[in-house]
């Protein structure tokens, strides 16, 4: 096949897969509230720019309360004024319960096992009523206030230390490790990051700010899904990364422990709660859904 032909199969291709989506944005916008005129492929996408809110308080002033995007090739309907957010997450909350999931989340079975990411169903209320017995419950915060006083107590030991030596501290990573070792410690009775800058220490920080970071960032692939194969930002494969890393610690962690429960070393924490669970009702609670749980919690 030489060039020129190529070249025509590949403009032919284009031009059908344009044609296409125009036609599909002049179809699905029967019935639908009013909003801006989209452009043709990339819609409304560049309505919102660097400040959404203050874009869309503007938009609903022209097109009212509710109102069509077109973000990409995906119709967004946008709900401003609290009267109607009552009506759709109150009245109609049942039909409106499950979100929209980011590629970048859709992995290690993440979108399927996640109370953040899962429907409101059985499996969702099972992991919501772990959450609220097992991490949440009042018994488990209120036994957990002398280490979030020693927490709180070492990281302000720590600025004192850096200040008193007049060496530069970067507050916010302290803080991060303070509220991650408060958690760390409340599900498995150990820290997990350490103030002093050990590369151990800094690539699980690192992990756990990616895992938590990259499914909130603007994704190319979520706009138009026909480019999700190919990942263009590499947000899919950089939470593919992450969250093997992570399964591999808690897996460390939950072997560890099991190992110990069977030398009658019980540490009365969270984990030790699941896995006693676990035991007691023939629980189906996986490891992957107690990483969950611990990304949860942070």
């Amino acid at each position: 096949m030489d060039l020129p032909l190529v070249t025509l199969v590949f403009a032919s291709i284009l031009t059908f897969f344009i044609l296409k989506l125009l036609y599909n944005q002049t179809q699905n916008s029967t019935n639908l509230p009013p909003g801006p005129r989209p452009f043709p492929i990339i819609g409304n996408i560049l309505e919102p720019g660097r400040n959404p809110h203050i874009a869309l308080t503007k938009l609903s002033k022209i097109y009212g309360p509710i109102m069509t995007l077109k973000l990409g090739t995906i119709t967004t309907i946008v709900i401003s004024s609290p009267q109607l957010a009552k009506q759709v997450l109150q009245e109609h909350g049942q039909i409106f319960s499950s979100r929209t999931i980011p590629h970048s989340a859709q992995v290690y079975d993440n979108h399927k096992i996640s109370i953040a990411w899962l429907p409101t169903n059985a499996k969702w209320r099972k992991l919501r009523k772990v959450c609220a017995t097992k991490v949440f419950s009042p018994q488990v915060l209120d036994s957990t206030k002398v280490l979030r006083q020693q927490k709180l107590k070492e990281l302000s030991d720590f600025v004192k230390e850096k200040s008193s030596k007049g060496e530069p501290l970067d507050l916010s990573e302290a803080i991060f490790s303070t509220v991650l070792n408060s958690i760390s410690n409340t599900l498995f009775s150990m820290d997990l990051s350490h103030t002093t800058s050990d590369e151990k220490s800094r690539e699980f920080k690192s992990i756990i700010e990616g895992a938590m970071g990259d499914p909130g960032k603007p994704n190319v692939a979520d706009f138009f899904p026909i480019l999700r194969p190919i990942d263009p930002q590499g947000l899919h494969a950089r939470m593919t990364s992450y969250f093997v890393k992570l399964a591999k610690i808690v897996d460390g962690i939950i072997e560890e422990r099991m190992c110990s429960r069977a030398d009658s070393k019980i540490s009365n924490d969270v984990l030790d709660s699941l896995l006693s669970e676990i035991e007691e009702t023939s629980s189906q609670l996986s490891r992957k859904e107690i990483l969950q749980l611990f990304l949860v919690g942070t």
